[in-house]
C-alpha cells in the first residue's frame, strides 16, 4: 500500500470536523509523495551535508551527491570518503543497509514504521547513521505537515521525526530543515497492560462429611496491592522500577545563598510553578558552581523524593545534575532544560510520555537508585537514559533522550553521568 493510499485510510477514520484539515493534508502530500527520485536526491543531499566535515576531498564529495546512485551504494562511498566510516554507517552495518533499502523502495504504511520506532531511539545503533538521516529527509515534508490527529496515531514516528528534525536543522539541502515539534496536547497515554491474575482452583467448599472435624484454616493477612503509591494508578506487576516513576520538571531557582552549618551546600528556593510556591531544596554545588551562576538559573528538579534534612534544613527535592566522565573532577553543572521551557514542564525518558510519576518514590524500593545509573548524555550533549521500551525486554537497552514537549535536556558533559 503506498502512503497516500495508507493516509486515505487515516483520512476515512477521522471524525468528519477534521476533513478541511486532512483535505489540505491530502493535498501536500499527494503534491509531493509521486516525485520518488527527488526524495531520493533530498536524501543524498542530506546525507553529503551531514557528513561534509569529515570528507577530505569535497570535488569527490560534490561528484558523489550529483549522482543517482542507490542510497546503499551511495552511503557506502561516502564512507568511504571520510575519515570516520563508522559515523555514516555505524557499528551495525547490515541493519542500516537494511533500512537504507528500505527508504529506497519506500514500501509499507506509516503505521507499520510507527510499531518499528516504538522501541528505538536510533534505526541502527545509539546514534544516527546515514539510514536516519535518508529516512528523514525521504519523509520530513509528510509527518512535519499531518494534523494533530494523525500526529496522535503515530506517536513514535513523530517523536522519531521531532528529534531528527533538530539534528538536522541548519543543514545547507533546498528546502530547509527546520525544527519540528510535535502536538503534544491530546497525545495518547501509554498504559503498561498488566497480565491478568491466573484464577486460583476453586476449592471444595463442600461440608466436612459427618463425624469428621474440619481443620481450623489459618488466615493469611492480606496485603492491599491497589495502593502503588502513585496518587491510586495501579501499577504494573512485576515490572520493577521505571524511568517514568521519577517526576522530573523544569524550574527556575529563583533564590540561592549558602547553608548556615554547611560549607558545601547552597540553600536554593526553587520555582516549579506550584501552587504552594517556591520549595526549599539543598544541593551540593558550591565547590563547582559559583553562587551567582545559580541565581535565576533554569534547571531539572527530581520532585517526588521523600523529603531529607540535611544540617537541620529539610530538601524537599533535587537538581538534576551532570558530573563530567572523568568524575567530579572534571565538573559539575546543573542539567538545562530546553529553550521556551515553563515552570512545571514535565521531563520524559522518550517512549514513556502520557505515563504517570509516582506521588512519593517509596526509598525502600529504591526506584531512583535503581532508575539514576542508567541517566547518561550523548556525544551531542543530549540528556538521555539508557533502556528498553515500557513493553521491551529488558536486555533490549537502547539510548532514549530526556526531553519535554519544548525539546531535549542538555548537559554540560558529553558521557557524563545524571544524578
Amino acid at each position: 500500500m503506498s502512503l497516500v493510499e495508507q493516509h486515505s485510510d487515516i483520512i476515512r477514520l477521522e471524525p468528519p470536523s477534521l476533513s478541511l484539515e486532512f483535505g489540505r493534508y491530502t493535498m501536500l502530500a499527494s503534491s509531493f509523495l509521486p516525485t520518488i527520485p527527488t526524495m531520493a536526491q533530498r536524501s543524498r543531499q542530506l546525507l553529503a551535508d551531514m557528513y561534509s566535515r569529515l570528507v577530505t576531498d569535497q570535488t569527490a564529495l560534490k561528484s558523489l551527491t550529483s549522482s543517482t546512485k542507490p542510497l546503499r551504494t551511495f552511503a557506502h562511498e561516502l564512507a568511504s570518503l571520510t575519515s570516520k566510516p563508522e559515523a555514516v554507517l555505524g557499528e551495525d552495518v547490515k541493519t542500516t543497509d537494511e533500512w537504507l533499502d528500505q527508504v529506497e523502495g519506500m514500501n509499507g504504511s506509516l503505521e507499520t514504521l510507527d510499531k518499528k520506532l516504538e522501541p528505538i531511539t536510533f534505526l541502527s545503533g545509539n546514534a544516527p547513521t546515514a539510514a536516519d538521516y535518508s529516512l528523514f529527509a525521504s519523509l520530513y515534508d509528510i509527518v512535519s505537515t499531518l494534523p494533530p490527529a494523525a500526529q496522535h496515531a503515530h506517536p513514535s514516528l513523530v517523536r522519531y521525526f521531532s528529534h531528527m528534525s533538530h539534528l538536522s536543522a541548519g543543514s545547507n539541502i533546498d528546502p530547509p530543515v527546520k525544527p519540528f515539534e510535535p502536538v503534544y496536547e491530546g497525545f495518547p497515554k501509554i498504559v503498561r497492560k498488566a497480565e491478568p491474575k491466573k484464577e486460583k482452583k476453586a476449592k471444595d467448599e463442600a461440608a466436612p462429611a459427618e463425624g469428621a472435624t474440619a481443620k481450623p484454616k489459618k488466615e493469611k493477612k492480606a496485603k492491599d496491592k491497589s495502593s502503588s503509591g502513585n496518587g491510586g494508578a495501579p501499577a504494573a506487576p512485576d515490572s520493577g522500577p521505571l524511568p517514568s516513576m521519577v517526576d522530573l520538571r523544569v524550574g527556575k531557582i529563583v533564590k540561592v545563598e549558602r547553608h548556615p552549618d554547611a560549607d558545601s551546600l547552597y540553600l536554593e528556593q526553587v520555582d516549579f510553578g506550584e501552587a504552594d510556591g517556591p520549595r526549599t531544596i539543598l544541593s551540593g554545588l558550591v565547590n563547582f558552581v559559583p553562587m551567582d551562576e545559580m541565581q535565576n538559573r533554569w534547571i531539572v528538579g527530581v520532585c517526588n523524593l521523600k523529603p531529607v534534612s540535611m544540617r537541620g534544613i529539610k530538601s524537599f527535592g533535587m537538581i538534576l545534575c551532570a558530573t563530567a566522565r572523568e568524575g567530579k573532577e572534571g565538573g559539575v553543572q546543573p542539567v538545562s532544560p530546553p529553550e521556551g521551557s515553563q515552570l512545571g514542564d514535565r521531563v520524559f525518558v522518550d517512549g514513556y510520555e502520557g505515563m504517570e510519576p509516582l506521588e512519593q518514590m517509596n526509598p525502600k524500593k529504591k526506584v531512583f537508585e535503581t532508575i539514576q545509573p542508567s541517566y547518561t548524555s550523548t556525544d551531542a550533549k543530549e540528556c538521555a537514559w539508557v533502556g528498553p521500551a515500557p513493553n521491551g525486554a529488558a536486555d533490549e537497552k537502547s539510548v532514549r533522550l530526556l526531553r519535554t514537549a519544548r525539546g531535549v535536556c542538555m548537559a554540560h558533559f558529553a558521557g557524563a553521568s545524571l544524578s
